[in-house]
């Protein structure tokens, strides 16, 4: 199978930790795929629940160390679509005129359909959803694609946001990094309502965040009665 890799034009983390991953299974032709990075404007959010994300080597460097083409373009319009499937490790919203051309494969960091759009993890917990990823197709609508695994990311008594969130993004990337299992055993998604696309969290709402996550864990958390 013929996969390409999409990131920005940046070091990246995921990207990196997906590429060890899938660099592990041989019968992958992986070709990496370089697109601009538009960066947001400066905000600096009261949680971080993710690791900072542009540090480490360059695409070009990985690219080098792994013996993959790199291609990289000014316009992700000109992306070459010279590969079979698409796994989106770094990029923003793509064009519909790209991903109608091949399956682009993202890993979405919420359960789709109960919690889509920006900072899942932080609206999950708001909103005393589960939290969870899910790897799908991308599609026109936002997190709305063909459905191919969801994962419920467990909480445990003794959890705190930091170390919910850095388990949540672990099973972010053995998502990316195992797609070819789910590309080829897709599961039905899980029977949740759905929800609204977020934008991003407004800081009000993410200061509430702290007072309500222990009566979200004493909910949730693995073992609590239902």
């Amino acid at each position: 199978m013929r996969v390409g890799v999409i990131t920005y034009a940046v070091p990246h983390l995921k990207t990196q930790q997906v590429l060890a991953l899938l660099t592990l299974r041989k019968e992958l032709r992986l070709s990496l795929h370089v697109i601009p990075f538009v960066s947001r404007p400066s905000r600096s959010p009261l949680i971080n629940h993710r690791p900072a994300q542009t540090v480490g080597p360059t695409p070009s460097v990985l690219a080098s160390f792994y013996g993959m083409p790199c291609e990289e373009v000014d316009d992700v319009r000109k992306v070459n679509t010279d590969f079979d499937v698409a796994v989106v490790a770094g990029a923003g919203l793509l064009p519909d005129e790209l991903v109608a051309k091949k399956p682009f494969i993202n890993a979405h960091p919420g359960l789709i359909p109960a919690v889509r759009g920006l900072d899942a993890f932080k609206w999950a917990i708001v909103e005393q959803q589960p939290v969870g990823c899910t790897l799908h197709v991308l599609d026109k609508e936002v997190d709305a694609g063909r459905h191919l695994k969801s994962v419920v990311t467990p909480v445990f008594a003794g959890d705190t946001i930091e170390t919910l969130a850095r388990r949540h993004y672990e099973n972010e990337i053995a998502l990316m990094g195992n797609f070819a299992q789910f590309l080829a055993n897709p599961e039905n998604p899980l029977p949740l309502a759905e929800g609204r696309a977020h934008k991003r969290m407004p800081a009000e709402t993410e200061k509430e965040m702290p007072r309500l996550f222990p009566a979200y864990v004493e909910r949730l958390s693995a073992g609590a009665k239902a």
